[in-house]
């Protein structure tokens, strides 16, 4: 009987160990991986979270490899399948960042050209109102003149406005008519949610073909306010004088 009893004491020991020998943990970082993979599904939002593929796809390869180097680790499927998910959503999300930037860019281009042209034209109170955010711009029925006249802040703001070097330029200049070409892009940024593009365009003597002036155009996009809070308004946030040509002296 004694011998029964130390042969299953033996036995039941010798499956323990098997099984002790047969166990691999699996490993923390690839369960990391794949669940930042998951939830990299949100830098399709925001380039800020593309941080969240980024450590994904890190934690991911961490862990591949050091459950390739362990004898007591497993994980490889879940760490691939957070390399994968990282990867895939990071992909969307830059690709359809660069779309978004290239069509905000050709749009805060159109907006600054559109307001170049009402400088040129002298309709130096039209282009002031855009300057202005969308809930303090007059409707299109009220007289602009009128208006300017009456509100002697918005005047002191006018006066303040055309003192600019690009604008006292445009103002001063005799000859023939003006207008603006398009040059090339500066720059494009997204700060505290407003989107921002700044343009370079050369404007010169319609008559005679000559430039007079380089000049960048800002531009802004920002929410509307009130009833319009769902609505997007850009700005034209400043106008510099880069460069004067001999012909505009």
């Amino acid at each position: 009987m004694t011998d029964t009893a130390n042969h299953a004491s033996s036995a039941g020991f010798s499956a323990e160990n098997e099984d002790l020998l047969e166990y691999r943990e699996l490993s923390r970082l690839a369960i990391g991986g794949m669940v930042l993979g998951v939830f990299s599904v949100l830098a399709i939002f925001t380039s800020v979270l593309w941080i969240i593929p980024i450590l994904a796809i890190i934690l991911s390869l961490v862990a591949y490899y050091k459950i390739s180097k362990s004898d007591v680790l497993t994980g490889k499927g879940m760490a691939l399948i957070g390399m994968a998910l990282a990867a895939i959503w990071l992909g969307i999300g830059v690709t359809q960042g660069k779309v978004r930037d290239r069509v905000m860019m050709n749009t805060s281009r159109e907006m600054a050209k559109s307001w170049l042209d009402l400088l040129l034209e002298k309709k130096t109170m039209e282009a002031h109102q855009l300057t202005r955010r969308s809930n303090s711009r007059q409707p299109a029925t009220v007289s602009l003149e009128g208006y300017y006249q009456t509100d002697e802040m918005a005047r002191e703001d006018l006066i303040s406005f055309e003192t600019q070097d690009a604008l006292k330029a445009v103002r001063e200049w005799e000859g023939g008519p003006l207008a603006a070409k398009f040059d090339h892009d500066v720059s494009t940024s997204v700060y505290e949610g407003v989107d921002y593009g700044r343009h370079a365009f050369q404007i010169f003597d319609k008559e005679s073909g000559k430039p007079l002036w380089d000049v960048q155009v800002l531009m802004k996009r920002e929410r509307g306010y009130g009833e319009a809070q769902d609505e997007f308004f850009w700005i034209a946030d400043s106008i510099s004088l880069e460069k004067t040509y001999p012909d505009a002296r």
